[in-house]
């Protein structure tokens, strides 16, 4: 391996034949360099870890006690946690409402795709939702009325670990997060009066309470957490919160863990009408419950949210939705403030009360199944035949029935484009809707199979055309 060159050991560790002096070897968690003439632990921690204080944390890891010439060739050791760092950036992949952004103390308009740096401010008002994408995919999610810092957005250099550090300042964060693990990455969410700290998870923190009364929730919903008071960040009787479980901070106490309730689900009648009010949302009760929040998006990962409500009793009322097809994302709220574990369902929203059809109902012909018009590595495109200007619903589900929906689109001109789903067999399905949204006929359900490039069900691979882009995303 010529002087100065990098490479990337398979075990993660350092690589099998011996590498040149002045070269580096990227493992999984950890660099490996090889000292050229000259070298000193000093210059050493300097040039990788920006800080030539931290000789004496090499020399104690590599077994060198001595800041002197080292031996041309000498392998030493460099934990990732120990590496600089480099800018990250994040990307504005959905935004709904009203959102103000800082940077530097100057105002900063966000759209979508925008591009997101460290010490960018962002506050969102009523009704207005924010989602970031980090480069790892790691995801974070501004609801209404909140205010953020990205504190801190970089990468440790060679291994491009994530180090991220969101600083809540009003109102709630979510946030859904890469493993970690494997790289030695962080991500932190910090309060005036906690910090939550994780490796790959999914969780919320969000403030309880005003004033002197003011406490910090946090809640797992997937993987673990390690909390603790602001003045005791990383002190042995940090607590770890397992998905299920959540717990309350003051600027002195660390609350006990507490088990989240169960998610509510949506009250579908047995026979009648499959749409709901806007006004008269009726969610299943569940036992402890003190509270009940609804939120409304577009897609059944909950990235694209339009509007959320928050009740005391199970039947709520959303408002600024306009009748279509969404997901709902529901949540029981505990004696205690804390918001449990979440639903996702999908959920019309038409404004006549009681008189819906139900699927399938209806005396017109059914349409012909949907086609694959083109995808990519983001997106697939879904053609189908129109009728006329007939509102038609195109769905993209995980099971012939349909009852563990992807995407629900309404479309007139025949096709739309999709979120493009991870390897797997999926079913995609079109509906002939009347004008008052009802379903009047539906077609078979089509078998879609999503490798590196899009199959039908006989196995037959789909000519691939340059995508169409469609106005009814």
């Amino acid at each position: 391996m010529p002087a100065g060159s990098v490479a990337h050991a398979a075990d993660g560790a350092t690589a099998a034949a011996p590498a040149a002096p002045g070269s580096v070897v990227v493992g999984a968690a950890s660099i490996t360099y090889y000292a050229r003439a000259g070298d000193t632990l000093t210059s050493i921690a300097q040039q990788y870890t920006d800080r030539a204080a931290n000789w004496t944390a090499l020399g104690k890891l590599n077994r060198i006690d001595r800041d002197s010439a080292i031996p041309i060739g000498t392998a030493i050791l460099i934990p990732g946690e120990l590496l600089g760092d480099t800018p990250a950036k994040a990307t504005v992949v959905a935004m709904t409402g009203t959102i103000a952004a800082t940077t530097d103390g100057t105002a900063t308009r966000l759209a979508l795709g925008a591009t997101v740096v460290e010490g960018m401010q962002i506050q969102t008002s009523g009704n207005s939702f924010l989602t970031l994408a980090l480069a790892d995919q790691s995801r974070i999610s501004v609801p209404s009325n909140s205010r953020v810092q990205i504190a801190k957005l970089r990468t440790a250099r060679y291994l491009n670990s994530p180090r991220t550090q969101v600083l809540l300042l009003r109102g709630r964060v979510e946030s859904r997060v890469a493993p970690l693990a494997a790289n030695r990455g962080r991500y932190e969410v910090r309060t005036p009066l906690s910090v939550a700290g994780v490796r790959g998870t999914h969780f919320r923190v969000g403030f309880l309470g005003v004033g002197s009364g003011e406490r910090i929730a946090t809640e797992t919903l997937e993987g673990k957490v390690a909390v603790a008071t602001a003045s005791r960040a990383g002190a042995p009787d940090t607590l770890v919160l397992a998905g299920g479980q959540g717990n309350i901070t003051d600027a002195t106490v660390l609350g006990a863990a507490v088990d989240l309730l169960p998610a509510p689900q949506l009250v579908r009648p047995a026979s009648g009408p499959v749409q709901f009010p806007a006004d008269r949302i009726a969610l299943t009760t569940v036992p402890g419950a003190r509270a009940y929040h609804l939120q409304i998006a577009t897609d059944a990962e909950a990235i694209n949210l339009l509007a959320e409500t928050r009740s005391s009793s199970a039947l709520l009322a959303i408002d600024g939705v306009a009748d279509g097809d969404y997901f709902a994302r529901l949540s029981a709220i505990d004696r205690f403030g804390l918001e449990g574990l979440v639903s996702m369902a999908p959920i019309t929203l038409r404004a006549a009360d009681g008189k819906g059809v139900q699927p399938g109902a209806g005396s017109a012909p059914p349409p012909a199944a949907p086609t694959v018009a083109a995808s990519d590595d983001k997106t697939v495109t879904l053609h189908w035949k129109a009728q006329g200007s007939a509102p038609m619903r195109v769905q993209l589900a995980r099971d012939s029935d349909f009852s563990y929906l992807l995407a629900n689109r309404v479309s007139s001109t025949g096709e739309a484009r999709l979120p493009r789903p991870p390897f797997g067999t999926y079913y995609a399905r079109v509906e002939l809707l009347d004008a008052a949204g009802a379903v009047r006929a539906s077609s078979t359900a089509q078998a879609l199979i999503v490798t590196d490039q899009w199959i039908m069900h006989d196995g037959s691979p789909i000519a691939v055309r340059p995508s169409r882009m469609s106005s009814n995303r």
